[in-house]
């Protein structure tokens, strides 16, 4: 692994989805006919293959933080499975009856499209996959027809991107390259930038995949090294004292333990926080992982509302746990 990404990328997958001639969308499709897609796959995986609900809980939200699983995916009563090999993952009936995923590639781009059509056509030799001369490969998500490419990075820019005009203008500029930034914080953009952005691939119309890829890692290289240098000079740039980022760290995590932060947005602004501060070399009393799992737990949809009773006990129980 690259050590000027560590802490910058968070996150990464290169995806090709692809769906079988002659079936519904898995959005549509029965029971029956999902089971006829798992069979299929399970004809060539074997035992490799396995349902989602034969999987625990920690795998799963590996899964989906990663890109690789839909995270409203038990909202269906359909049969949904992975296959689990050594370099990737397919997830089948999800979005598309296959996805073939290419996780934490974290530069390395043009390895991570070989590899997803390489599997692509071991595939292609088995099954026949819903093609259209005019349209190319036919998906769910009209935005993924043609090649079925999606990538998607997840970034932590605090240094590079700190104000929300900043965010717009790199927004801008990144179109430009068929790169889309989009904020991943729960929050309103409009009043807090956080610093956790999404990277995600426009347009799956190009001839020449390679070429576009090779460009998506140029910029993807120049952000990274870009958030380095400031982070870097942080302190300097914004006049602060370790003193002062230390009294902080103490009173976040006060107010964490003491369990007198209950509104969401203002749980989730102190976590990363938190996670800016790690990111800076400060001890935050928090691990890492345990900042990544609070904020993952936290923004769950399963809770109803901003201040839902049941988010606020599982944070105060976290913290006395530990």
């Amino acid at each position: 692994m690259i050590e000027y990404t560590k802490d910058i990328i968070l996150n990464s997958n290169l995806t090709l989805r692809r769906n079988i001639e002659g079936l519904d969308f898995p959005a549509t499709m029965t029971l029956e006919d999902s089971e006829r897609v798992i069979d299929i796959f399970r004809n060539i995986y074997g035992e490799k293959l396995v349902l989602l609900e034969d999987l625990d809980e920690t795998f799963l939200n590996k899964l989906i933080s990663s890109f690789a699983l839909s995270e409203d995916y038990d909202d269906r009563s359909i049969k949904m499975a992975v296959v689990i090999e050594d370099d990737y993952v397919l997830t089948i009936n999800d979005r598309d009856h296959v996805a073939i995923n290419i996780m934490d590639f974290n530069m390395d781009m043009k390895k991570a499209l070989d590899k997803s059509r390489q599997v692509e056509e071991d595939l292609d030799r088995i099954i026949d996959f819903a093609f259209s001369p005019e349209y190319g490969y036919l998906t769910s998500d009209a935005r993924n027809t043609g090649s079925g490419l999606e990538i998607f990075v997840e970034t932590f820019l605090f240094g590079l991107v700190g104000s929300y005009e900043a965010y717009f203008g790199l927004k801008q500029a990144l179109i430009n390259d068929g790169i889309y930034i989009g904020s991943e914080s729960p929050l309103d953009i409009k009043n807090d930038i956080k610093g956790l952005y999404i990277l995600k691939n426009i347009g799956n119309y190009r001839k020449d995949f390679i070429k576009y890829v090779r460009k998506f890692e140029e910029v993807l290289d120049t952000l990274v090294r870009n958030e380095r240098r400031f982070r870097r000079d942080y302190q300097a740039l914004n006049g602060i004292k370790d003193e002062e980022i230390e009294d902080r760290i103490d009173l976040i995590v006060s107010n964490l333990s003491m369990g007198l932060l209950k509104n969401l947005d203002i749980i989730l602004k102190a976590l990363y926080e938190l996670k800016k501060y790690r990111a800076l070399d400060y001890e935050t009393k928090l691990s890492s992982n345990e900042i990544d799992y609070l904020i993952f737990n936290l923004s769950k949809k399963k809770y109803k509302d901003n201040r839902d009773e049941e988010r606020y006990q599982f944070l105060r129980s976290y913290m006395e746990g530990r």
